[in-house]
């Protein structure tokens, strides 16, 4: 049986139609009907229209649910304009996400991320699901508040068993990116719940890339690298339970207008500076140059720099270079990359509760796993998560 809360919120949490259209603006959600992030927040707005060829969604960055913070970082309200292409087309080959930074928009206007978290705190660049920082949605705020993962409850329609799921969100390149459940063939016939490709090797709670592979499944809930396929109605994406939990590559060719700021972030009144761009992979004459002044092994750099066996991974070369054991500075330089632009210093770390009490439960929250309990909706759709911790886990 569906937990309550989700039954309430699919009651309501409709987009304006199921189908899609040549423009699909009917796909997003009206998020004017629903109550936002709360009474200290600007309400949540979002635009959509398309332009020629070119999807256009503006969004101020608010949900349409109450906001929990899980990280210290607070909610501000971020204008965006995302352009993706209206008629998205396969490339030749899969390019990777970027490691941090908008990867899609959802339906709602809230940008997705990639299936790692940042490098604060030291290491970092785990895997945030793993991790236990997110909200019953999935999200959480950094620069701006966005998702790792999609949960279909906090978006979609009132989906009725054996049906298929309804788009929840665009990656940066087009495609749609569909809930979980999926048809297994072109009629439709047969609906099944769609399963990433990629194995776990280790926990993820660091460099999180590392520790996961791609391994191609038989059947037809099995998607390929960048979780999609195609089982003849159209190349999409869909969401799984397990990493990379959206994208994990892009199939077609990402707008490089995926996120950009339409206009100085009201919350702040002054324009920011997002992440720098992402590093590109090294030529196969810059790594064996870099290997050569390294002194080590050609191939042993090109594994760690997440070069081989077919990998389309986001650079991370401090990862790479605490993999060689080695200074991240001395593996640039060693392969001919500048330096990279130091970003802020992070958020502090969490301030125990006073007193050594347990803080409620906010963590594993929005899966299907049954044992992540604890967490919902109330009737006025405001996440709770009320169930004592044990070592930042639920259930």
């Amino acid at each position: 049986m569906k937990p309550v809360w989700i039954l309430l919120l699919a009651a309501v949490a409709a987009p304006l139609a199921a189908q899609q259209s040549p423009c699909p603006t009917d796909v997003f959600l009206d998020v004017g009907r629903f109550p936002g992030a709360g009474d200290d927040y600007p309400k949540p707005h979002i635009e959509v229209e398309c332009e020629e060829d070119t999807l256009v969604v503006r969004s101020n960055g608010i949900p349409h649910y109450e906001f929990i913070q899980i990280t210290p970082n607070p909610l501000l309200e971020t204008d965006r304009e995302y352009r993706f292409p209206l008629r998205p087309e396969l490339a030749e080959m899969p390019t990777p996400i970027p490691l941090l930074g908008t990867v899609g928009v959802a339906i709602n206007g809230i940008p997705f991320f990639g299936p790692n978290e940042g490098g604060v705190p030291y290491p970092g660049f785990g895997d945030p699901i793993y991790n236990s920082i997110m909200d019953a949605c999935m999200g959480h705020t950094a620069r701006e508040y966005h998702y790792h993962a999609l949960v279909q409850a906090c978006l979609a329609v009132d989906i009725k068993p054996g049906e298929p799921s309804p788009i929840l969100a665009y990656g940066a390149d087009g495609f749609a990116v569909y809930g979980p459940y999926s048809c297994a063939d072109q009629d439709c016939a047969t609906v099944v719940k769609a399963k990433s490709s990629w194995k776990k090797l280790r926990d993820p709670e660091i460099d999180a890339w590392d520790a996961f592979r791609y391994e191609p499944q038989q059947g037809p809930e099995y998607l390929d690298r960048c979780n999609g396929h195609d089982h003849g109605e159209g190349y999409h994406y869909h969401v799984t339970e397990s990493w990379p939990y959206i994208l994990g590559c892009f199939s077609g060719t990402p707008s490089p207008d995926a996120g950009r700021e339409a206009a100085p972030p009201v919350s702040q009144g002054g324009p920011r500076r997002g992440p720098p761009p992402p590093d590109q992979p090294p030529s196969a004459e810059q790594v064996a140059a870099a290997a050569e002044r390294l002194g080590i092994d050609t191939e042993a750099l090109a594994e760690a720099l997440r070069l081989t066996d077919g990998r389309i991974d986001p650079m991370n070369f401090a990862a790479s270079a605490r993999t060689l054991g080695i200074e991240l500075g001395a593996l640039r330089d060693a392969l001919g990359l500048p330096a990279r632009r130091r970003g802020p210093a992070g958020p502090p770390p969490a301030r125990p509760p006073a007193g050594g009490e347990e803080p409620p439960c906010r963590f594993r929250c929005g899966t299907s796993d049954p044992n992540a309990v604890g967490c919902g909706l109330t009737p006025d759709y405001k996440v709770v998560c009320t169930r004592p911790c044990d070592n930042n886990k639920c259930g």
